[in-house]
């Protein structure tokens, strides 16, 4: 039987009031076209480290040799399992920029910009928003100091690995709600007209792609994105992780829900720090 599961993290969060605090945040952004600049520029900043620190937690988990071994195995060489649960990480950075698909923070930039058009801020008033806060900076310091681990420190790359799982599952959720809120609640209106009577696709690489694909591409309200296949990725790390690690089982369950409560954390004080 499995260690882990959607339902393991599901019955030890309380996910309605993590996703309350995004939904309110998001309802408050879309009444005014500035606050919802500053909403979507500050949710990508936060999102364009992502992909980055999954393939340095990859990196770490492959680097540590024999932290993992299949213990069935008596020969040490042929035991070792980390870039098996490398690989499974790693396949949540891997959509972006192979066979020509565009990297996810080209995607955001291109969401960006037309509503930045929609809220009627100039070149100079843009770069203002830009200029990163404080709180900011800590937020994203933390996500990285977090996200990637340490070499040949099992419990740090236990944590690494519930902290990728809790942005994965919330990012699907994230998104999911973003477009509900945008698309279905304001449908026809704001930012949603704007959307569709003057926002035109862009080409990137050949291909057309419309100012709402970067959340598309990761979850819509009617349906799912790339996130739920990068969630199931995830569990089969965390998976392997306890299955080739040292620890007990009950060990490395502390440790992931310990680094899944960490993302929690950052992620509330994200959407917190935004709606002040």
């Amino acid at each position: 039987m499995a260690t882990f599961s959607e339902n393991f993290f599901h019955e030890l969060f309380d996910f309605e009031q993590i996703e309350s605090t995004l939904t309110s945040t998001i309802r408050l952004a879309v009444k005014d076209p500035v606050a919802l600049y500053l909403f979507f520029q500050r949710y990508s900043h936060f999102n364009g480290y992502a992909s980055a620190m999954i393939a340095r937690l990859a990196s770490t988990i492959g680097l540590s040799r024999y932290t993992f071994k299949n213990h069935e195995l008596t020969v040490t060489e042929e035991s070792d399992r980390g870039m098996d649960i490398a690989a499974q990480i790693m396949s949540a950075a891997a959509d972006e920029g192979a066979n020509g698909t565009p990297v996810h923070r080209a995607l955001s930039q291109l969401t960006v910009k037309p509503v930045g058009d929609y809220a009627g801020l100039n070149y100079s008033e843009r770069n203002q928003f830009a200029d990163v806060p404080g709180w900011l900076k800590e937020v994203v310091r933390d996500v990285i100091a977090t996200y990637e681990g340490k070499i040949d420190d099992e419990a740090s790359m236990v944590k690494a690995m519930g902290f990728h799982m809790a942005s994965e599952m919330l990012g699907d959720r994230e998104y999911a709600l973003l477009d509900m809120v945008e698309r279905y609640e304001n449908e026809g209106i704001g930012f949603d007209r704007y959307l569709r009577q003057k926002a035109k696709p862009v080409l990137i690489n050949d291909h057309r792609y419309v100012p709402w694909s970067w959340v598309l591409i990761h979850s819509r309200h009617d349906g799912s994105g790339v996130e739920v296949e990068h969630s199931e990725f995830a569990i089969a790390a965390l998976n392997m992780a306890a299955r080739y690690g040292s620890a007990s089982e009950k060990q490395v369950k502390a440790w992931a829900e310990e680094g899944f409560r960490a993302f929690v954390e950052l992620q509330q004080r994200l959407f917190r720090e935004i709606r002040l």
